[in-house]
Order: C-alpha cells, then sequence, then structure tokens
C-alpha cells in the first residue's frame, strides 16, 4: 500500500511525456508537410513569372461577381485583417497577457506575430512578384504580391489568439465557436483581398500556408521553451539565495 502513490505518480508522469511526445511528432510533421506545399507553390509561381495556372481564371470570377454592397463588404473586412489591425490585435493581447501576468503567453504572441511580419517581409522581396493589372484594383496597393501579407499575418495573429484564449474558455461551445469564427475571419480577409483585385489566388494560398506553417513551428516549440525559460528564471532566482547562505 505505501508503494502505491509512487507508482502512481510514475505512470502518470511516463503518460504526460508520451503524450507530449506525440503531440510533438504530429507539430514537426505537420510543419515538414506545409513547407513541401509551400516551396512547390512557390517554384510554381517563380516558374511561370506571372499569374500561375488558374490564377486569372480565379481572380476573374471575383472581378465579374462585383457589386456596391459586396465592395463596401471587402473593403471592411480587408482593413480587420491589414498589418495595422493585427499589430493591434496582437499588441493589446501582449499587455492584457503582461497585465495578468502571464509572461510566457505573452512573449509566444509578440514573437509570433514578428515572425509573422519578417516572414511577408522577406518572402515579397524574395519572390518580387508583381500583382494583378492596375486596372481591376479597388484599393491602392503598391508592394509586391506573393505571399499576401493579409492573408499570413491574419492566420498567424488570429491563429495565436485563439491557441491563447482556448485553454481559458470553460465551455466547449465557446471554444468551438470561438474557433469558427476565427477561421471565418481568416478566409474572408483572404477572398477580400481576391474580390478587391490586389491579390493572385496563389498569393493568397500561400499566406495561409506560410502562416499555419510558422504557427505551427511556434506551437509545437512552446512547451520546450517554456521548461527552458522556467528553468533559467528558478535558476536566476536561487543564486541570490545561496550566495546568501554562504554568507
Amino acid at each position: 500500500m505505501l508503494s502505491s502513490p509512487p507508482e502512481t505518480k510514475e505512470v502518470t508522469t511516463t503518460t504526460g511525456t508520451a503524450g507530449s511526445g506525440y503531440r510533438t511528432l504530429v507539430g514537426v510533421l505537420v510543419v515538414l508537410a506545409l513547407t513541401a506545399g509551400i516551396l512547390v507553390l512557390t517554384c510554381v509561381v517563380i516558374w511561370y513569372n506571372g499569374p500561375a495556372g488558374p490564377d486569372s481564371a480565379w481572380l476573374q470570377w471575383f472581378i465579374d461577381h462585383r457589386s456596391p454592397g459586396l465592395t463596401t463588404t471587402a473593403k471592411a473586412v480587408s482593413i480587420a485583417g491589414d498589418t495595422t489591425s493585427v499589430a493591434i490585435y496582437s499588441t493589446l493581447a501582449c499587455v492584457l497577457l503582461a497585465w495578468r501576468r502571464y509572461w510566457e503567453r505573452a512573449v509566444l504572441v509578440a514573437v509570433t506575430a514578428l515572425g509573422a511580419g519578417l516572414l511577408v517581409f522577406f518572402g515579397k522581396l524574395l519572390v518580387a512578384r508583381d500583382r494583378p493589372p492596375v486596372i481591376d484594383h479597388l484599393v491602392t496597393e503598391t508592394n509586391y504580391s506573393y505571399p499576401s501579407g493579409h492573408a499570413l499575418g491574419s492566420t498567424v495573429v488570429v491563429g495565436i489568439l485563439v491557441a491563447v484564449a482556448l485553454p481559458v474558455l470553460r465551455h466547449r461551445i465557446t471554444r468551438v465557436l470561438t474557433v469558427v469564427v476565427a477561421v471565418v475571419f481568416v478566409v474572408a480577409v483572404g477572398l477580400s483581398r481576391l474580390y478587391l483585385g490586389v491579390h493572385w489566388p496563389t498569393d493568397i494560398l500561400a499566406g495561409w500556408l506560410i502562416g499555419l506553417c510558422w504557427l505551427s513551428i511556434c506551437l509545437t516549440a512552446r512547451p520546450a521553451v517554456a521548461v527552458e525559460v522556467r528553468k533559467r528564471l528558478a535558476a536566476r532566482r536561487s543564486t541570490p539565495d545561496e550566495s546568501t547562505e554562504s554568507r
């Protein structure tokens, strides 16, 4: 009877470690699959050096179905998912998390959001793809087209905010609705950019894939990084105590 508690603890620890290892493996496989898709898509885009495959036909479909009401909606959704907006979302989240002393989550949101911005910046410079003809634009854009910054940024920032919020939400229906609303928003942002005529469909697809890949990397690495951070903080806090005891 006296040996039961240690055995239970050992089984629990082993199960937790196995579960963590399984999640890490799944995360790595997801990242590898997304990376492969991104590389293939990017090579195709560079090879065509313009509209790739059905790009023109799909874009034309959105242009042909324009209406005053949809145009107003698309512009509003596009603004809600632009660089300034997602930067505001992530900044407010970091401030709130820091205020509640959720330091690890605040750092996670900040690093993930900043990484997304760098991926957009260097991705556009690397591929240097021109946007669709200006005559089809309903808003003004001056930088390169691939990948879509709106699609990538909204995917990463909304995704990481949902990942941070889900553990706090108590009811299952609330968690499900949160995920559904997030997915609808991210998809709507991407489609709004097609409707406005400022991106090729493959730009949007690349933004989603790259965003999901970076988000997966951050979430997969999160447990290991969190453990390391806690160890270092604990070591720093224990150093003054040890020196005091020696005196």
